[in-house]
C-alpha cells in the first residue's frame, strides 16, 4: 500500500502494518482460491470427455455437433406404478435454437423395467437424425412400450443397469463467495470487469432473470451466472433455470423439476427458453350453458379461465415463458351424480398449471398433449382415492397457448370445430333488403384424433386388450344401452333368455372363471380336479354345433374352454386355495361390485373402521400364503384376488365416514373411459382413461368456432350446430343456449317411459378469431395517417375508440333485462319482480327467441340501423326487466361510462360496434341484450 506526502515520492507500506498480522491474513485468504489452479477448467474438460463418449450408444453414433446426444433418467411419483423413464431429445433445427423435448415413457413397477424402456427410447431417438427429427417415431415407441410387458428374460443385460441412464455431463452445485477463484487483487478487478461487460452485452432469453447471489448454488462451472425463479407451492422463491453468460448456455436442475433441493442439486445442460409472444390480433369470446336434469339435478359444469397466465401467477405457478394469449376450456359431465364433476372441474387447473408452468423452452404438440394426459391421470388418481370415487366424469378440454388449440376430450364428451371455408358468406335468396345469410358456409367435424403416435384404431384395439386382460365383456362395443359392470351377469338379468342365450351371456359378461362355467358359489367351493372340464363340457352342449355368423358365440366359447383350463389348473395345485379364491369373487358378484364396509369387515374377521394396519394384518394372515401359491400357476387369477383384498382392506379399514355408493341398479356405464369410477377401475379395470386429441393452429386470416358438448348432447346434428354457429357469429353464449335447447327438446321427444333415466345437457361455445396479417406499406401509411390526426388539435368529445384501440371513454346504450326468481340481489333500478319459477336457463332462452327476431331483421344501410333500434327499443318496452325501458323512445340506459355499471355488463357493451347487438350477458342484476346506439 503506497501514500503521497507532499506532491513528493511514493513511500511503501505492508499489509501488515496497515491492517495488523491478523487483518492481513484475512485480505489474503480473499483473494485464495479454494480449487487447485486450473480445477474448473478441468470440470469442463472432463465433461467435454463425457459428452463425447455418450455419443456412442449400442453401436449408434450421434453425429451432429453442438447438440447433446439423448438422454433419459428414471423418475419416480407417488402414482402406482411409480416408476418410469424421463428421455430428453436435444434437437436444433435449421436456423433455430436448442430446443429439449422431454418424452415419458409408461409407467413401471420396477427401475429395472423403466431403464429397459429408456434404452428402447433412447435408441429410436439416436436414430431421429436420419428423419429429419421426426418425433413421431419416439411417440409411436413409447406407445408401443405401453402395451409390452417385459419377461424375466428380457430384463437383463446392460440396458436394466445403471450405468445405461445419466450418460451426459451432469455438474454439482457449488457456493461461491467472494474469496472463490482469485488469487491477486489483479484477478479480482478483471474478474470484475468482466462481469459488467457480460452484464451488458450478454442478457438471457425472457423475463424476470437476475444475477446469481453468492450464496446461490450454482453449477460447478467457470462464468457469470444468471438465475431465473418462480415461486413454488410454499410461496417461496426458488431458482428454475440458470444462464452462463460467458459460455451463452441454459442449465436445469436435473435432480427434481418441482422442489428445489440444493444439497442434492445435480445440473444438465437444456435447450434456450421460449421467447414468449403475446398475439393481440386474436380475438376470443366463449360462453356455456349446463342445463340441469328435470329433477333439479346439475351433472354438468363449465370451467372457464380465459387468462390462464394471470390465473397461474396468482396460484404461484407462472407462465413467463408461454406464448399469450393463454386460456382454459374446461366442460365435465358428471356419471352416476355430480360429486365427481364437481371435483374435477375444481381441481383441473391445479394439476395442469405446474406443468405447464415447469416449460421453459417452446413445447411441442405431442408435448402439450402429454402434459394435459398427465394432469388428468394424477386427477383420476386422487378423485379414486376422494369421498366421491365411486361417481364418475366425462370430460372435454381446450387449452389456448398462443395460436395452437389443443383439444382433448374423454369418454362420453365430445368436441367438434366449426370453421367457414371462405372469409365471404355465401348469398342465400331471403326478403328484399336481407343480408346475405352464411348458414352453409359453415362446416362442423368431430375431434377425434388420438395420443401422438397413437391412430383411433390403435385405442379400440387398446381398450378392448385391457378389458380381455381384466376378464371385462367380450361383447362390449360402446353402443346405446351396453353396461360395463364390476360384477358378473346376475340371474335376474338373464332370466328370460333362452338356455342358450343365458350361457352364452354367461359366458361373456362373467367377472372371474367360476361364473363363466355357470358354477354357483357352493359348488365352485365344493369343486374338485376335473370340475372345470365337466362344467365346460356341459355348456358346450348347450351351446351345440358351431354356425356360421355367430361371433359372440365363438367368444363364449374360447372363454369357458379358458375357465375350465384354469379352474382345473388351480384344483390340481390347492383346491383349499381354490375355495379361499372362489370366496372372493362371489362377495364381490353378491355386492354387486362394490363391497360394503360391513362385508369387508366380515370378510377380513376384523372390525369396521379398524384402520390400515389391522385390516393389511388380517390380510396377511388368512390369504398371503394361499394366493402366493396359486400365483406361480395363474396369476392372472391369483393377480384379481388380490385386487379384491386391497379394496375389501381399504375398506374394512377406513373410518366410518359418509361415501357416496351408487345404488345397485346405476352401476353399470355405457362408455370404456372415463375419470372416477373406482368400482370400474379396482378391481377390474373395466374403465380407462384413453383420451382423444388434436392440436389446431389458428393461422392468420382464419377463424373457429370450438363446441364442446356433453353426452347430453350427443344427439345434436352438425347442420344443427352450423346453423346455430352461422345464425351467431361472435356470440358464443347465443349459440350454447340455442344447442342446448335443442338437445333438450331431443331428449324430452325420446324418453321412453321404461328407461327414467335422467340426462342433463352442457354445451360449451368458443369462438376464435385472427385477423390477417397487414402489408407493411399500407400499415406504415396508415400510422401516418394516425400520427397527422393525433397532432391536429381536437376539443370534441372522443365517444368512438380511442387510437391505439383503447375502450371509448363513455357510450349509449339500450338493454334488454330478464330477471329469475332465485336472484336476491336488491336492485333498486328494477321494474317489476321476476316472474314466479322463472329460472336463469328460462331467462337465457326468452332472450334467445328475441335475439333471433332481431337477427332476421335487415341490416347494412343506416335506415336498417334506424329499423333495428326502434325494434330494439319495442322488445326492452315489452319484456324488459327493467326501468330503462321506460326512458323515451329508444328505451335507453343514455350515457355511461367505465366503471358505472356491473363489469361484466360493460365489459360486453364498451366492446360493441355502433349499432351492434351483444352476446347474452350475465350480471348481478340478470341476463342481458345489449344494444349500443352511439
Amino acid at each position: 500500500m503506497s501514500t503521497r506526502e507532499g506532491g513528493g515520492a511514493w513511500r511503501t507500506y505492508t499489509s501488515k502494518q496497515v491492517l495488523g498480522a491478523r487483518g492481513a491474513q484475512q485480505l489474503v485468504g480473499m483473494f485464495k482460491n479454494p480449487d487447485p489452479p486450473g480445477a474448473k477448467e478441468k470440470e469442463v474438460r472432463e465433461a467435454e470427455e463425457k459428452e463425447a463418449q455418450a455419443r456412442h450408444f449400442s453401436g449408434l453414433f450421434w453425429s451432429i455437433i453442438g447438440v447433446p446426444p439423448p438422454d433419459f433418467e428414471v423418475v419416480s411419483d407417488t402414482i402406482g406404478p411409480s416408476h418410469r423413464a424421463s428421455l430428453s431429445i436435444y434437437i436444433q433445427p435449421p436456423e433455430q435454437p436448442l430446443k429439449e423435448v422431454r418424452v415419458l415413457g409408461p409407467r413401471r413397477s420396477s427401475e429395472a423395467e423403466a431403464r429397459k424402456d429408456g434404452c428402447d427410447l433412447k435408441r429410436v431417438a439416436f436414430r431421429c437424425p436420419e428423419k429429419n427429427f421426426n418425433l413421431q417415431e419416439v411417440w409411436r415407441k413409447c406407445y408401443q412400450l405401453e402395451n409390452k410387458q417385459w419377461s424375466v428374460q428380457e430384463l437383463t443385460g446392460e440396458d436394466v443397469l445403471e450405468t445405461s441412464e445419466n450418460r451426459l455431463p451432469e455438474f454439482q452445485a457449488a457456493q461461491r463467495t467472494k474469496k472463490d477463484n482469485f488469487e491477486t487483487t489483479a484477478e479480482w478487478f478483471q474478474a470484475n470487469n468482466k462481469r459488467r461487460e457480460y452484464a451488458e452485452n450478454f442478457a438471457p432469453i425472457g423475463p424476470s432473470w437476475a444475477l446469481a447471489q453468492l450464496q446461490t448454488p450454482v453449477p460447478k462451472l467457470p462464468g457469470v451466472w444468471y438465475m431465473h425463479e418462480r415461486q413454488n407451492q410454499e410461496g417461496k422463491h426458488v431458482p428454475m433455470l440458470f444462464f452462463n453468460a460467458e459460455s451463452g448456455k441454459y442449465y436445469r436442475n436435473r435432480s427434481t423439476d418441482v422442489a428445489y433441493v440444493p444439497a442434492k442439486s445435480r445440473w444438465l445442460q437444456t435447450g434456450l427458453p421460449h421467447q414468449s409472444e403475446d398475439d393481440r390480433s386474436m380475438k376470443m369470446s366463449h360462453g356455456s350453458v349446463c342445463l340441469p336434469t328435470a329433477s333439479g339435478r346439475k351433472d354438468d359444469l363449465a370451467v372457464i379461465l380465459p387468462e390462464l397466465a394471470r390465473t397461474g401467477s396468482l396460484l404461484k405457478q407462472p407462465l413467463p415463458f408461454a406464448d399469450k394469449p393463454a386460456a382454459l376450456f374446461l366442460l365435465v359431465d358428471g356419471l352416476r351424480n355430480a360429486s365427481a364433476s364437481e371435483w374435477c372441474a375444481k381441481r383441473f387447473h391445479t394439476h395442469l398449471l405446474p406443468r405447464l408452468s415447469a416449460f421453459h423452452s417452446d413445447p411441442e404438440d405431442g408435448e402439450l398433449v402429454l402434459v394435459v394426459k398427465e394432469a388428468l391421470a394424477n386427477l383420476d388418481h386422487a378423485l379414486l382415492d376422494s369421498p366421491a370415487r365411486y361417481a364418475g366424469c366425462s370430460l372435454a378440454v381446450a387449452l389456448l397457448m398462443g395460436s395452437r388449440l389443443v383439444i382433448c376430450t374423454v369418454g362420453g364428451c365430445r368436441a367438434v370445430v366449426c370453421s367457414p371455408p371462405s372469409t365471404e358468406p355465401l348469398p342465400k335468396k331471403g326478403p328484399a333488403g336481407a343480408a346475405p345469410s352464411t348458414e352453409s358456409s359453415w362446416s362442423c367435424r368431430a375431434v377425434e384424433g388420438t395420443m401422438p403416435g397413437h391412430t383411433r384404431i390403435d385405442i379400440i384395439q387398446s381398450q378392448r386388450r385391457r378389458r380381455v386382460e381384466a376378464y371385462g365383456p367380450l361383447d362390449f362395443d360402446g353402443r346405446s344401452g351396453e353396461q360395463l359392470r364390476a360384477a358378473s351377469a346376475s340371474e335376474a338379468s338373464l332370466a328370460n333368455l333362452s338356455d342358450r342365450d343365458r350361457a352364452v351371456q354367461k359366458a361373456l359378461r362373467a367377472a372371474h372363471a367360476f361364473a363363466a362355467l355357470g358354477l354357483s358359489r357352493q359348488e365352485a367351493i365344493a369343486a374338485v380336479p376335473g370340475a372345470g372340464k365337466s362344467a365346460a363340457e356341459a355348456i358346450e352342449a348347450v351351446l351345440g354345433p358351431r354356425r356360421p355368423g355367430e361371433p359372440q358365440v365363438e367368444a363364449a366359447r374360447s372363454r369357458v374352454k379358458a375357465a375350465g383350463e384354469a379352474v382345473d389348473k388351480m384344483l390340481t395345485q390347492d383346491a383349499f386355495g381354490v375355495q379361499q379364491l372362489a370366496e372372493l369373487f362371489y362377495v364381490l358378484d353378491e355386492e354387486e361390485g362394490i363391497i360394503s364396509q360391513q362385508r369387508a369387515a366380515a370378510l377380513l374377521a376384523v372390525s369396521p373402521g379398524c384402520g390400515e394396519a389391522v385390516a393389511s394384518g388380517a390380510v396377511h394372515m388368512r390369504y398371503q400364503a394361499v394366493l402366493s401359491g396359486l400365483s406361480a400357476t395363474c396369476p392372472a387369477e391369483a393377480q384379481r384376488g388380490w385386487e379384491i383384498l386391497r379394496e375389501a382392506m381399504d375398506t374394512a379399514g377406513r373410518p366410518v365416514t359418509p361415501v357416496w355408493v351408487p345404488p345397485p341398479e346405476a352401476r353399470g356405464v355405457e362408455i370404456p373411459a372415463a375419470l372416477g369410477l373406482r368400482d370400474c377401475k379396482r378391481p377390474r379395470r373395466l374403465v380407462g382413461l384413453e383420451i382423444a386429441s388434436e392440436v389446431l393452429r389458428i393461422e392468420p386470416g382464419s377463424s373457429l368456432c370450438l363446441l364442446l358438448m356433453t353426452d347430453g348432447a350427443n344427439s345434436v346434428q352438425p347442420k344443427q350446430m352450423a346453423e346455430a354457429v352461422a345464425a351467431h357469429q361472435g356470440r358464443p353464449k347465443a349459440v350454447a343456449t340455442q344447442l342446448a335447447a335443442v338437445a333438450s327438446e331431443q331428449l324430452k321427444g325420446a324418453k321412453d317411459e321404461k328407461d327414467p333415466k335422467e340426462v342433463s345437457v352442457g354445451v360449451l361455445a368458443a369462438y376464435f378469431s385472427v385477423k390477417a396479417l397487414e402489408d407493411p406499406a399500407v400499415h406504415a401509411e396508415a400510422e401516418a395517417a394516425d400520427s397527422k390526426k393525433r397532432k391536429a388539435p381536437s376539443t370534441e368529445v372522443v365517444v368512438g375508440p380511442q387510437p391505439g384501440g383503447g375502450l371509448p371513454n363513455r357510450i349509449r346504450v339500450s338493454h334488454i333485462l330478464l330477471k329469475w326468481e332465485a336472484l336476491t340481489t336488491h336492485d333498486p333500478s328494477a321494474r317489476r319482480a321476476a316472474p314466479k319459477g322463472r329460472l336463469q336457463s328460462d331467462a337465457e332462452k326468452e332472450l334467445l327467441k328475441l335475439l333471433q327476431i332481431l337477427n332476421a331483421m335487415p341490416q347494412g344501410t343506416p335506415s336498417d340501423a334506424k329499423k333495428l333500434s326502434a325494434k330494439f327499443a319495442e322488445l326492452a318496452k315489452a319484456h324488459s326487466d327493467c326501468n330503462s325501458a321506460n326512458n323515451g323512445h329508444l328505451a335507453d340506459l343514455g350515457w355511461i361510462v367505465p366503471g358505472q355499471s356491473d363489469k361484466d355488463f360493460e365489459a360486453a357493451a364498451f366492446d360493441l360496434a355502433v349499432g351492434a347487438i351483444s352476446d347474452i350477458v350475465i350480471s348481478q342484476r340478470g341476463a342481458h341484450l345489449v344494444h349500443r346506439l352511439a
